[in-house]
């Protein structure tokens, strides 16, 4: 009777253990095989997001490659002229090479009137605080800038030579008339930020005014560009 009773209960014990090593192989098979198709519909959307972009790009070939076969065959003459001539013109903009007009600022630098002691050279205008308004004009979005009718680009150079401040190797004088072409709002209030240029000067008693203009003109450089060795030059922050 308790051998029956062992063999029931073994035989209840191996039925519950495969019913529970069968759920597990389903779960098992079931969660790879949404893995499976998890990672299917990834690759399913890289490769369609490949094939889009080898589009673009074989369509942008194809452009290209027509404007050379234009270009060899003369087709489009004039369009493709006047496209030169506009990158042409940008290219001289971009270099300083054009004169350039429109609202902007007009600042004016100059030397402090009254000396409270100590160094003499402390009131006075020096490069560094030239190419701090500078800097400041050209991060605020500055078109063209000027400085005493000199135009300030890529190459260009701020330093002192003595108390002489010498632009693009030029002497020039206080008081410094610094012209900028841009948003005349955000060119203001770049100069006039708190804890900025002008209040940094202003302990020194620089003098420095800040006035908007709806058309101010810079002219263009008209100096030979020579390189310089950049250790020897102040950068202007383009």
């Amino acid at each position: 009777m308790r051998k029956n009773h062992y063999l029931f209960a073994l035989t209840l014990i191996c039925v519950l253990l495969g019913m529970i090593i069968g759920i597990q192989y389903n779960t098992v098979k079931k969660q790879n095989d949404l893995a499976e198709n998890q990672r299917l519909t990834e690759l399913t959307a890289t490769l369609k997001k490949v094939q889009e972009e080898n589009e673009a790009l074989q369509v942008h070939l194809d452009e290209k490659e027509k404007i050379i076969k234009d270009y060899e065959s003369g087709q489009n003459y004039g369009a493709t002229i006047e496209n030169l001539q506009r990158e042409m013109e940008q290219l001289r903009i971009f270099a300083g090479l054009t004169e350039v007009h429109g609202s902007g600022v007009i600042v004016t630098m100059n030397d402090s009137s009254t000396k409270n002691g100590g160094d003499s050279n402390a009131y006075l205008v020096h490069a560094e605080d030239i190419l701090g308004v500078i800097n400041e004009l050209n991060l605020a979005g500055a078109e063209a800038v000027s400085i005493n009718g000199k135009r300030i680009v890529g190459t260009s150079s701020i330093s002192c030579a003595g108390s002489i401040v010498m632009v693009n190797g030029e002497r020039v004088a206080a008081p410094f008339e610094i012209l900028a072409v841009g948003d005349s709002d955000i060119l203001q209030s770049a100069l006039r930020f708190p804890g900025g240029v002008v209040d940094n000067l202003a302990p020194w008693g620089i003098e420095i005014t800040i006035k908007k203009e709806s058309d101010v003109v810079v002219l263009p450089y008209t100096q030979t560009v020579l390189w310089k060795a950049p250790a020897l030059e102040q950068e202007v922050v383009g």
